[in-house]
């Protein structure tokens, strides 16, 4: 599942390719991954220009000159695919294709799934939602929207957010200490990779009680948790699937994973072999000997 820097690389691409186009046309494959009808979704799309996009936890949320957005959240599967207009030329993209799913991801090699939702920009370019199975794409007011936003805990990326305020969300709190990380509603965007890999540079075992972390690795787990999403960012997150032709940076960040799915191989820091565990409902990673 993408989690908070997967969608922030999204993000940052739909800025620099996406924003300030208008969507021309809209080819809905997939009914269910919408909010509402597909003939009222495209006519209230059809025309609009996207003002900007920004991320809050594992959501994007495009912003509209309607005064509406739209908020998608890709869950397991989502992915999103950008072509533009030289390759859509390229690839001679038919009306009868792009209403065919199967068809399309025949034509398309590289398409990260069956498209659910497709945006023809005015320039030529092509917007992909694919694999929204799970996933959604929503047209929103402001207020429908905040109050969904609202359910989400603190931004561990926000430059506001300090090691004080991590801290004093752990008072009191009971339970293990992974289950917590990926609560949505303690911290936004944070899912099993990330959780895995802070859990490890922090020394501190996945079922560990919150009750027992001593100051000194509240703090740690702070920085770990911080250091790691940045440094995912900075080199192009966990992704296998390219946001577009010839991206090369996307899934960058895959070789340098501590712990997250390597059970049975060598820690690279002790030589101990990593084990793997069921913990709150998903699997933990981790070092039985580094982590305490």
């Amino acid at each position: 599942m993408p989690e908070a820097p997967e969608m922030e690389l999204y993000k940052n691409y739909l800025n620099k390719w996406v924003k300030g186009k208008r969507i021309i046309e809209i080819n809905v494959l997939r009914t269910k991954s919408l909010n509402l009808e597909s003939t009222d979704f495209r006519n209230l799309l059809r025309g609009k220009l996207i003002q900007d996009i920004t991320r809050r936890g594992k959501f994007l949320i495009f912003q509209l000159d309607d005064g509406y957005y739209l908020l998608t959240h890709m869950m397991l599967d989502g992915r999103l695919y950008f072509l533009a207009v030289e390759n859509v030329k390229k690839l001679l993209l038919s009306e009868v294709v792009l209403n065919d799913a199967e068809e399309l991801k025949q034509r398309i090699k590289e398409l990260p799934g069956k498209a659910s939702v497709i945006f023809s920009l005015w320039d030529g370019s092509m917007l992909f939602f694919c694999s929204l199975t799970l996933g959604y794409l929503h047209y929103l007011g402001q207020e429908p929207l905040d109050k969904k936003l609202q359910e989400l805990g603190k931004e561990p990326l926000d430059p506001n957010f300090r090691v004080e305020d991590f801290t004093r969300l752990l008072e009191g709190k009971k339970g293990m200490i992974k289950p917590w990380l990926m609560n949505p509603k303690n911290v936004a965007g944070v899912g099993n990779a990330y959780s895995n890999e802070t859990l490890f540079k922090a020394g501190i075992l996945p079922t560990r009680l919150i009750s027992s972390l001593s100051k000194a690795e509240k703090e740690s787990l702070y920085h770990s948790l911080v250091s790691i999403l940045q440094d995912s960012i900075r080199l192009g997150g966990d992704m296998e699937e390219k946001f577009a032709p010839g991206d090369d940076f996307t899934g960058g960040y895959n070789p340098h994973f501590q712990a997250y799915d390597r059970a049975g191989k060598l820690c690279l820091s002790c030589h101990e072999v990593i084990q793997k565990l069921e913990v709150g409902g998903r699997q933990a990673f981790f070092c039985p000997n580094c982590q305490k």
